[in-house]
């Protein structure tokens, strides 16, 4: 991904690393924020579409990628949203659209809650909606609390954690029912995903947790910007959608079915591009 830059950004928790495409001119960038446990490397390809009309900035989340680890022990999303606030700050951009994958949409919900000015319009791409009991089950089993052994034994969890995700859902359910449509066994996509684990083995679980106590269909109520949200069939959170849709019916909804030329179009246009 040649046009892609790097670099990182100095916040009180530490540096955090970011990717970041196309020319920074008077146009609103585009900020986006990936899924866990991955990092910005997984939006490069979309990434690549987006940059060839405007800015974009895609931070590793703290306790992700190559940025530093979150401030304290069970960080809300209140609180990831304050640090996209900062970064922003510290890169005097005044007024940017969002977009969020899975964990990055809850994250972007809040922003937008916080930042009603500023954030001129969200894109989620995924969003999480829990019963109470799925809410329980996913904190108890979904991202268990590791740490680096002397036998070395995270290396090969990592890997069948990461795996196990793209044939199941949730991983930790293996039978026919739980089975996912589509998923990945592209054997480089795992192992850069593992790596990206790997690096925050310690850490990882918190972006899960916050995801897993957020009221989603409370707080999204209030979101009063320009909203879209894509889906697609493959989509392991797409049965959200009706009930994302009754409780903020401002929301549009697209289906994306022709890959990332399509899911930037639709990114573009509810931005005003």
């Amino acid at each position: 991904m040649s046009n892609i830059d790097r670099q990182f950004v100095r916040l009180e928790e530490g540096l955090v690393h970011l990717r970041t495409a196309g020319e920074r001119t008077e146009q609103k960038p585009l900020l986006m924020m990936h899924a866990s446990p991955a990092c910005s490397r997984s939006l490069e390809p979309l990434i690549q579409h987006l940059s060839t009309s405007r800015y974009v900035i895609a931070p590793d989340t703290l306790g992700c990628g190559d940025s530093a680890s979150p401030a304290g022990e069970s960080p809300d999303l209140v609180y990831y949203a304050n640090t996209m606030s900062r970064l922003l700050d510290a890169m005097e951009i005044e007024s940017v659209d969002v977009y969020g994958t899975h964990t990055g949409s809850h994250i972007g919900i809040e922003l937008a809650l916080a930042e009603p000015v500023r954030v001129q319009s969200l894109t989620m791409d995924g969003v999480a909606v829990l019963s109470p009991e799925d809410q329980q089950d996913f904190l108890e089993n979904y991202a268990p609390h590791k740490k680096a052994d002397e036998f070395g034994g995270q290396l090969n969890w990592a890997w069948h954690y990461v795996r196990d995700q793209m044939v199941f859902f949730p991983h930790y359910r293996k039978d026919e029912e739980h089975k996912r449509v589509g998923g990945s066994f592209d054997t480089c996509f795992l192992h850069e995903l593992s790596l990206d684990l790997l690096k925050n083995i310690e850490h990882y679980h918190k972006t899960y947790e916050a995801v897993f106590k957020h009221e989603v269909l409370e707080r999204i109520k209030g979101v009063q910007q320009a909203t879209l949200l894509l889906t697609d069939t493959e989509d392991v959170l797409a049965g959200a959608v009706p009930a994302l849709k009754a409780v903020n019916p401002n929301i549009d909804v697209r289906v994306v079915e022709e890959g990332h030329d399509q899911a930037a179009e639709f990114i573009n246009a509810v931005s005003g591009y």
